[in-house]
């Protein structure tokens, strides 16, 4: 059933169901900035990658016995769901890549990086896949504060972050040390130890960014400024699907996105155990770096 939904502040129009995505509004006469449509997409040919962008800029996804996309033009994603997945796996890929290279297309920075506002400033978790991004975001979420996104968090204007929607993907060992019941939380893909988590704050407006924290696993549990010079090529390595906006000429675009938001948004690494023995304290940790109050300024790295 077609429906109109919300993304990053974009109307999304699509002829599936997107239930991770907030209900468009429906106020104003704002026009559909996203078509996802149903259709069949070709199957790629023998040797070709999952992942390619083809000379006129479409991106195409061929993920086996799971979904095909092709998205267009910052304006068009065509979906072919594939198998029989009761999970709906294909979303996965669609809310994950597909988005990535629809953001590209449209010319703005998306951060591989979880984002909440935290007493009143809005902060980036940003780490590799597995770093532990959306457990720690779950943590704070479970303390009052407003989940922004989770894997995908979008920059416009400089360093205007866009909510994207309220899920959170965790594992069942995180929600378990949590103490999260699994009772009535949908798997993201069949077969998957994995759980879809519909957190109960969320807030579409956008917001500026306030503050960038790294995450890295050790033995102790530390925070440190990381210095402008330094975090730009940590924020280059941290883009969402970097080699579509590569493959699309945006490097120069990327290079001066990621200058300008180290230059104008502090960033932190923060040190801390993979496991979840410290998790009180990485928490409070993160809630004095939102605050301001740690730690003072970096000169170089």
């Amino acid at each position: 059933m077609e429906g109109d939904y919300l993304f990053c502040g974009w109307r999304v129009r699509s002829a599936l169901p997107l239930p991770e995505l907030p209900v468009w509004d429906g106020q104003g006469d704002t026009a559909v900035d996203l078509e996802i449509v149903a259709g069949p997409v070709p199957p790629p040919q023998d040797g070709e990658p999952w992942l390619t962008v083809t000379a006129d800029g479409a991106v195409r996804v061929c993920v086996p016995d799971v979904v095909r996309m092709v998205i267009e033009g910052g304006r068009r994603i065509t979906v072919e769901p594939l198998g029989t997945e009761q999970a709906a796996g294909w979303r996965l890929f669609l809310l994950g890549v597909g988005l990535a290279a629809f953001c590209h297309q449209r010319g703005v920075l998306p951060l591989h990086a979880a984002s909440l506002t935290i007493n009143g400033r809005t902060l980036a978790l940003l780490g590799a896949s597995g770093a532990g991004k959306s457990t720690l975001a779950f943590a704070l979420a479970r303390r009052g504060h407003t989940l922004l996104s989770d894997d995908l968090s979008v920059l416009t204007s400089g360093v205007t972050l866009r909510p994207a929607y309220p899920r959170l993907k965790l594992w069942r060992d995180s929600l378990d040390a949590m103490g999260q019941p699994l009772t009535g939380l949908p798997r993201v893909r069949d077969g998957l130890d994995k759980f879809d988590l519909q957190p109960q704050t969320f807030d579409t407006a956008p917001r500026p960014l306030d503050r960038l924290v790294l995450l890295k696993t050790g033995d102790s549990v530390t925070c440190e400024a990381v210095s402008p010079a330094a975090a730009v090529p940590l924020l280059l390595s941290h883009v969402s699907r970097p080699s579509v906006g590569r493959r699309l000429g945006r490097q120069g675009e990327m290079f001066s996105a990621a200058v300008r938001l180290a230059q104008q948004v502090p960033m932190v690494r923060l040190v801390r155990p993979f496991d979840f023995s410290r998790m009180e304290e990485v928490v409070r940790l993160v809630e004095a770096v939102a605050d301001g109050t740690l730690p003072g300024p970096a000169a170089g790295d």
